[in-house]
């Protein structure tokens, strides 16, 4: 196992090295905060590598906010989502911006979560083997996040 991390950390730290085109996606922000009768926020990603970049967003209710582990309930599964992101699937070339597409539906009764998920669907795969010639294949796929607060038209009071 050690072996396996050691490699995949070289590899990982030589990657630039190889001259390998890829994308690199940038976000404008990490948490936005919707509150009715304000501006709302905007949601930049930008490609700042030197190939195409394929993302498919994942938009998912946060069911326990600052609990661990977080229960995520997907938007599909959503009975009444007061808030859309789209596109669910987005190309950006080269260097390009794009902004993406923030609906509030309606306002919500109380504070409401949500995790936007970027996710590049280009996957790093590793083949190593092991100290007993066990082949060991990894993949990889790094996701980022954003973290939507959407509040309520009154400000809550908590005890």
């Amino acid at each position: 196992m050690k072996y396996l991390v050691v490699m995949l950390s070289g590899w990982l730290l030589m990657w630039p090295l190889l001259g390998m085109a890829a994308g690199a996606l940038k976000l404008s922000t990490t948490e936005l905060r919707l509150v009715p009768d304000q501006r709302q926020g905007a949601l930049y990603t930008q490609n700042t590598g030197d190939s195409p970049l394929y993302l498919d967003v994942e938009q998912a209710l946060v069911l326990n906010p600052a609990e661990k582990p977080e229960q995520l309930l997907d938007i599909s599964q959503v009975p009444n989502p007061g808030l859309l992101v789209t596109p669910n699937r987005l190309v950006l070339a080269p260097g390009q911006k794009y902004r993406m597409n923030i609906k509030t539906l309606g306002t919500p009764v109380g504070n409401q979560v949500w995790r936007v998920t970027f996710r590049p669907r280009d996957h790093v795969i590793v083949q190593a083997h092991g100290a007993e010639g066990v082949s060991a294949p990894l993949s990889v796929s790094v996701g980022y996040g954003v973290v939507i607060y959407q509040n309520p038209a009154t400000p809550q009071n908590h005890p």
